[in-house]
């Protein structure tokens, strides 16, 4: 996972499941919201399905109407593993998680370690930065 978009946006007001999953699309910055039936709310729905069986999908088992080109749903599956929400194995897709929730708390333990590494970095930085200013040496930094 190279990069990952989160979206403040409000969540639906009720809980209508294809409400929930075209939200979670657009917080994921996998959808925007002036799409009502977007290919990746129907993507994340045949995940969700498929997870609650511990089953994975390949990309010829997704079939959307209209018909949409497998090469386009090849796309939109590697968006989804970019998202950190879908995982591959071999030829089939998964689900992060068996449940959606799970999948968010591991992207989450992700982002929660990267920000670590990150925060590290920035550590070694200052006490590097610290200790040749502490013996009078002019730093530049461009």
């Amino acid at each position: 996972m190279e990069k990952i978009v989160i979206k403040a946006v409000d969540k639906p007001a009720y809980r209508n499941p294809d409400e929930f999953i075209r939200w979670l699309c657009e917080a994921f910055g996998l959808s925007n919201p002036n799409e009502k039936d977007s290919i990746e709310a129907e993507i994340l729905k045949r995940f969700v399905v498929a997870a609650a069986g511990n089953t994975g999908i390949s990309s010829s088992q997704i079939v959307l109407k209209p018909k949409v080109a497998r090469s386009t749903v090849i796309y939109h599956l590697n968006r989804f593993i970019d998202s950190g929400l879908v995982v591959k194995k071999g030829r089939k897709y998964y689900l992060r998680a068996q449940e959606l929730s799970s999948a968010i708390e591991e992207i989450e333990y992700d982002i929660n370690r990267e920000m670590m590494r990150i925060l590290d970095a920035a550590r070694e930085f200052d006490r590097a930065f610290d200790l040749q200013h502490s013996r009078g040496r002019k730093v530049k930094i461009d």
